[in-house]
């Protein structure tokens, strides 16, 4: 018998050792690795329009709210909910935006006592084709006691329509929210404050602060009365900072109409090189 014979069976029994500590060393992974991807809470999203239900128009406010619950006995803990911006709509309020088609919510503890809501509003875009379908979809993660879980919710969509532009052939004013940005300006197109007939070309006549003490924001029309820009006049430093204006708008053949909007200040916003960097507050 060589002696490469003799040695064979040596070898094989270092094989057959090797293999074994494997297995060993698989089973104490799979014994100590923590559950993840477990059952979480219950979520139902839904979209709605605003100004016009049953006929989305351009410049029309969407407002997407998240319900997040359980029935059961667990309990859910930091329970976070990020939700996306539709396509053809720009935000307005709600959570804190994260880049541009991203907005999160921090809901905290889900149990069956407590349940967690969050709200989105949007904006149509003013020149949004008929027939755009807008729908959101939100991502739910958080703890339960056995693991992480990571869910998904979508929401319902909803159909633009531009055929008649409000069907009642008469001008119909809405509601709207502009943001002044880091540099103190802002702008409203016409669109976002009012449906018209097709074929009625309307133009924005007056612009009226609904709160005259406070005197946070300075407006102009411009582009023919087809936009306002806005302008901070001071620093919102401490919190959010808001003030109310009425808009007529006016057209050929048709009742003038009143239209709202709110024009918000953020942190630290100021109309740079053009205000001094006062604190805004309301005038006595």
């Amino acid at each position: 018998m060589t002696s490469s014979a003799l040695k064979q069976p040596a070898l094989k029994r270092t094989v057959m050792a090797v293999s074994a500590f494997a297995l060993a060393a698989g089973a104490l992974q799979l014994g100590t690795a923590p559950a993840y991807a477990v059952a979480g809470p219950t979520s139902k999203y839904e979209c709605r329009d605003v100004q016009t239900p049953g006929s989305l128009f351009p410049g029309d406010e969407v407002a997407c709210t998240l319900t997040v619950s359980t029935g059961g006995n667990d309990t859910f803990s930091d329970v976070v909910a990020e939700v996306t911006i539709p396509n053809s709509t720009v935000y307005q309020s709600g959570g804190t935006q994260q880049g541009t088609q991203k907005v999160v919510f921090n809901l905290g503890e889900i149990t069956k006592a407590k349940s967690g809501s969050a709200t989105l509003t949007v904006m149509v875009n003013g020149q949004t084709p008929d027939k755009t379908a807008i729908s959101s979809e939100a991502v739910v993660k958080g703890f339960a006691t056995n693991g992480a879980f990571d869910t998904t919710a979508a929401s319902n969509t909803l159909t633009t329509t531009t055929a008649g532009t409000g069907q009642g052939a008469k001008l119909t004013a809405k509601e709207d929210r502009a943001s002044v940005n880091t540099f103190g300006r802002a702008e409203t197109p016409i669109s976002d404050l009012v449906d018209a007939p097709a074929g009625v070309t309307p133009k924005i006549d007056t612009v009226t602060s609904a709160e005259p003490k406070k005197g946070y924001v300075a407006f102009s029309i411009i582009d023919n009365g087809q936009k306002i820009a806005w302008t901070a006049t001071c620093t919102a430093t401490a919190q959010q900072k808001t003030e109310s204006f009425t808009v007529k708008i006016t057209a050929p053949g048709q009742n003038p109409v009143e239209a709202k909007v709110t024009v918000l200040l953020g942190d630290n916003v100021a109309n740079q090189g053009f205000a001094p960097p006062a604190n805004c507050f309301p005038k006595p």
